[in-house]
C-alpha cells in the first residue's frame, strides 16, 4: 500500500472530510505532493511500510498557503510558470524542410523535460522561502530547457528574463531541489549554466565596446 491509498482508506472509513489532491496515481501529474516526516514526497510513490517504524507526521507542502488539510494554493507557482512562456517558439524554417536536432543537443535537454510541476522543489527552496517573487527551481529549469533547444529563437529573451535577483541570481545553489526532485530534474545545474551564459554575453558586449572605441582611435 502506498500513502495515497492509505489516505483514501482514512477518507472512506474514518474521516470523510479529509482533503487532499491526486489525479494520475502514477507519479506523472505531481498532484499528490506533500510533506511526510519532514521530507517532501509524492504520496503515490511513498510506501506505507516505510512509515510504520514510528508515527508518521503528514503535512501539506510547505511555503504555499493552505486551503484545507493537505491541499495548498499553487497560484504563485503557476503564475511564475506562465511568466517564462513554457512552450517552444520556433525559428523560421522552410515548410519543405524539417528541423533536425543533433543527438548531443537532445541529450542536453532530456533531463529538463521530465518536470511534472509538483512543486516539491519550491517547498525545499531557501530562495523561494525568503522571496515569493523568486521564479523558483522548476521554472528556471524549464527556461533552460528552451534556451538549450536549438529550435527555439528566444536565446536573448530568455537570458534577459532570468537575469534578475528573482531569477538565476537569487538561487542560493544549495542543491536542495536536485536532491528532492522525484523525476531527477537538476534545476541548480541549469541555473549555473545560465549564469555562465549571461556572464559570457556581458563579456562579449564589453569586448565589442572596447574594440569599437579602439577602431575610432579613442582608447579611453
Amino acid at each position: 500500500m502506498n500513502l495515497l491509498e492509505a489516505l483514501w482508506t482514512i477518507q472512506d472509513e474514518q474521516d470523510g472530510t479529509l482533503s487532499f489532491r491526486y489525479s494520475c496515481r502514477g507519479a506523472v501529474c505531481g498532484s499528490c505532493a506533500m510533506r511526510v516526516n519532514g521530507k517532501d514526497v509524492l504520496a503515490c510513490r511513498t510506501h506505507v511500510e516505510d512509515l510504520l517504524e514510528k508515527p508518521a507526521f503528514i503535512e501539506p507542502l510547505p511555503l504555499f498557503p493552505v486551503i484545507r488539510d493537505l491541499i495548498v494554493n499553487m497560484s504563485t507557482f503557476f503564475d511564475h510558470y506562465r511568466k517564462i512562456e513554457p512552450y517552444l517558439q520556433g525559428k523560421s524554417v522552410s515548410p519543405q524542410m524539417e528541423y533536425l536536432m543533433e543527438e548531443e543537443k537532445r541529450r542536453e535537454i532530456d533531463p529538463y523535460i521530465h518536470c511534472i510541476l509538483c512543486g516539491i522543489c519550491f517547498g525545499t527552496c531557501p530562495a523561494f522561502e525568503k522571496d515569493s517573487e523568486f521564479l523558483g527551481p522548476a521554472m528556471l529549469a524549464k527556461a533552460f530547457r528552451f534556451l538549450a533547444d536549438p529550435r527555439d529563437r528566444r536565446d536573448e529573451e530568455i537570458l534577459k528574463a532570468v537575469n534578475t535577483q528573482q531569477g538565476v541570481w537569487g538561487c542560493k545553489t544549495v542543491f536542495n531541489c536536485v536532491k528532492v526532485c522525484p523525476k531527477e530534474v537538476p534545476p541548480t545545474h541549469a541555473i549555473v549554466k545560465m549564469r555562465r551564459k549571461i556572464l559570457r554575453y556581458r563579456l562579449a558586449l564589453i569586448v565589442s565596446g572596447l574594440s569599437s572605441l579602439f577602431r575610432q582611435g579613442n582608447p579611453t
